[in-house]
């Protein structure tokens, strides 16, 4: 379906973006990973002319920042958990939200910041 569409890769890495940031609210990251992200996008990712590298850093720091997102974000019950606040998720991690989602286009839309390392080590 994805490739009748035939998505420019700045439109491919915005949906993709938007479906991890949403699973990642809800799904454990492991599972996104070996669920959706792996079987899912190689074959639109290389249609598009994408790094491998560079989907795999955007994908995970997507899946991260849905992890820490409410309704269901998972680290937060950890933090919680190990910190021993007599509350659930709160709101007070919705400030840090917008940083990680400026953080995330960077990295999204500019990859020589992903790929400038591996470049260099050849």
């Amino acid at each position: 379906m994805i490739r009748g569409y035939e998505l420019s890769p700045f439109t491919f890495l915005l949906l993709a973006n938007v479906i991890m940031l949403i699973l990642g609210c809800f799904l454990e990251g492991t599972t996104i990973l070996l669920i959706i992200a792996h079987p899912v996008s190689p074959p639109h990712r290389a249609g598009a002319g994408i790094d491998p590298v560079h989907f795999g850093v955007v994908a995970v720091v997507n899946i991260m920042i849905g992890l820490v997102t409410p309704p269901y974000g998972l680290l937060l019950f950890m933090m919680v958990r190990s910190r021993k606040y007599p509350q659930g998720p709160r709101a007070e991690v919705m400030p840090f939200s917008a940083p990680l989602t400026v953080a995330l286009a960077l990295i999204t839309y500019i990859p020589s910041l992903v790929l400038f390392l591996p470049r260099l080590m050849g």
